[in-house]
C-alpha cells in the first residue's frame, strides 16, 4: 500500500498547472473558504474492493489548497468519515434538510447529524476567531483576528490596512465587514465515491430515456432523437468509471451567531469562551449534492496501469463534482481573473472547472463600497462568452494511458494554456474579475 501511495502522489498532481500569479484585481477578491472531506463506505463486492481502496488513497493525496486555488482551503484535521460510523438516520432526516431524493436524502441526514454531534460548526467558528495554533475544539479568542487578517486582508485597500493594523486591535469596522463575509462563505464539501461499470451507466440513462421517450410521446422526431443518443451512449461509455458525490453544507452564519462570539463570549474569561463551542447557535446548514463521473480503466485486471487509471478518475469525478455544485449555486462560485493574452480576452481556467464553449460569465470591477469605507465591491459591468476552445487542465491531460475507459469528450481542447473568450479586449480586460452566470 506504501507503494500505491507513493504511486499515487504522482498521479494527483501531474499535469495539475499551479495557480498564475494573483494580478491588482485578486487583492481585493475575497475567497469562499472549503472543508474537504471524504465518506468511505465498504465496496459493494470483492471485485472492487481494489478499486474503492484506489480512490480512496488517491483523495488523500489531493492537495485542495493548490488544487482549489480560488478557495481558501479552511479544514479541521480529520477529512476522513466511515459510513458505517455516522449516527445512525434515515431519508426524512435527510429530507428535513432539503434534500429530495430518497437515496441521497439518506446520506444528507446522517451527515448533519455527525456535524451537529461533532460539533463542526463550533470549530470552524472557534479556528477562526481563535489565536493561531489554538488546539482544535478549544477556544483562545484573540483581538487582533489574525486568522482573519490572513485569509481576508486581500478585502481592502492597502491604505485601509495600514491603519487598521496601526490601531493594535481589528475587532473593529474590519470585523464587521470581512469576519462576516469569511464565515458567511465558509462551505464543508463532503465526497464520496462509487465504481461501476459502463452498463450500469447506460442503464442509468436508458432509465431517464425511457422516461423521457414517455413524455415524448408521439413525437417521432424526438423520439428519433432520443434513441440516437442511446445508441450513442452505448458506442462510447465503454469500462469503469469513477462516481463521484458531493455533498455541499454551509456555515449558517448570521447576525446572532455573530453576536454570541463578539459579545456574549468575547470576555477576558477563558472558562465563558470555552463555552463558544457547545454553543447550539453554531450550526452547518445543507445547501446541494451533485454527482459527476470520469472515465477509468477498460477492465479490472491488475495491471501498471490499473492504479493510474483509477487515480486519474478519482481526481476528475472530484474536480467536475466540485464544479457542478459551482453551477448549480451562484454564492458558490468562484472569481478568476480576466487577463489579455496575445490580444485576446483569457482566463485561467479549463476544462477542469467543467467550462464548455459557449459558457457565458460576468465581468465585474473593483469599487469602493459606498456603505463600508474600509472595504472593496465588487460592480456587474458586463458579460462575456467563452469561445470554441478550452484549455484542458484536467488531471493528466494530454497523457494517454494504455487500457483507458471510453467516454469522448465532443469539445475541443485549446493548444494554450488558457481558455479564450469571443469577446476582444477593449471594454475589458486585465484588473477584471469574471465569474460564470447561470
Amino acid at each position: 500500500m506504501k507503494k500505491l501511495l507513493i504511486l499515487l502522489t504522482c498521479v494527483a498532481f501531474a499535469g495539475n498547472v499551479m495557480a498564475q500569479a494573483e494580478d491588482d484585481a485578486d487583492k481585493y477578491y475575497i475567497r469562499n473558504s472549503v472543508y474537504m472531506m471524504k465518506l468511505t463506505e465498504k465496496a459493494p463486492n470483492k471485485e472492487y474492493e481494489q478499486a474503492y481502496k484506489i480512490m480512496n488513497a488517491t483523495f488523500d493525496t489531493i492537495n485542495f489548497a493548490r488544487r482549489y486555488e480560488r478557495y481558501n482551503d479552511f479544514s479541521l484535521k480529520n477529512r476522513v468519515l466511515d459510513f458505517d460510523k455516522l449516527p445512525a438516520g434515515t431519508a426524512e432526516d435527510g429530507k428535513a434538510q432539503g434534500e429530495d431524493s430518497n437515496k441521497q436524502a439518506v446520506y444528507v441526514g446522517r451527515l448533519a447529524k455527525y456535524f451537529k454531534q461533532d460539533k463542526t460548526a463550533a470549530k470552524l467558528v472557534a479556528k477562526w476567531y481563535s489565536t493561531p495554533n489554538t488546539p482544535e475544539g478549544k477556544v483562545k479568542l484573540d483581538n487582533d483576528l489574525i486568522n482573519i487578517q490572513e485569509y481576508g486582508m486581500k478585502g481592502i485597500s492597502e491604505e485601509n490596512k495600514s491603519n487598521l493594523l496601526a490601531t493594535g486591535n481589528m475587532l473593529t469596522a474590519y470585523a464587521k465587514n470581512t469576519s462576516d463575509k469569511l464565515l458567511k462563505n465558509t462551505y464543508v464539501c463532503v465526497n464520496r465515491y462509487n465504481y461501476v461499470d459502463a452498463k450500469d451507466v447506460i442503464e442509468a440513462a436508458g432509465a431517464i430515456g425511457d422516461a423521457a421517450l414517455a413524455v415524448a410521446g408521439n413525437n417521432q422526431l424526438l423520439r428519433a432523437g432520443l434513441g440516437f443518443l442511446s445508441k450513442k451512449a452505448k458506442d462510447v461509455v465503454k469500462g469503469y468509471f469513477v462516481v463521484a458525490h458531493a455533498y455541499l453544507f454551509q456555515l449558517d452564519w448570521n447576525e446572532r451567531a455573530r453576536n454570541k462570539v463578539e459579545v456574549d463570549y468575547w470576555k477576558d474569561d477563558p472558562k465563558v469562551q470555552a463555552k463558544l463551542i457547545d454553543d447550539p447557535v453554531f450550526k452547518l446548514k445543507y445547501v446541494g449534492h451533485s454527482s459527476k463521473r470520469a472515465p477509468a480503466a477498460m477492465s479490472l485486471k491488475a495491471s501498471t496501469t490499473l492504479e493510474k487509471l483509477i487515480g486519474r478518475g478519482t481526481v476528475r469525478a472530484t474536480d467536475r463534482s466540485f464544479a457542478a455544485l459551482q453551477r448549480d449555486h451562484e454564492d458558490f462560485r468562484p472569481m478568476t481573473s480576466l487577463h489579455v493574452i496575445d490580444g485576446k480576452l483569457a482566463a485561467y481556467i479549463g476544462m477542469k472547472e467543467d467550462i464548455e464553449a459557449g459558457d457565458k460569465f460576468d465581468v465585474f470591477e473593483a469599487v469602493m463600497s459606498k456603505d463600508d469605507p474600509n472595504a472593496m465591491e465588487w460592480k456587474k459591468v458586463g458579460t462575456i462568452k467563452v469561445g470554441k476552445t478550452v484549455w484542458d487542465n484536467r488531471e493528466g491531460a494530454g497523457e494517454e494511458i494504455a487500457g483507458a475507459a471510453e467516454d469522448k469528450d465532443d469539445q475541443k481542447a485549446a493548444t494554450t494554456n488558457y481558455t479564450e473568450f469571443k469577446e476582444k479586449p477593449g471594454k475589458f480586460g486585465e484588473g477584471h474579475m469574471i465569474r460564470l452566470t447561470k
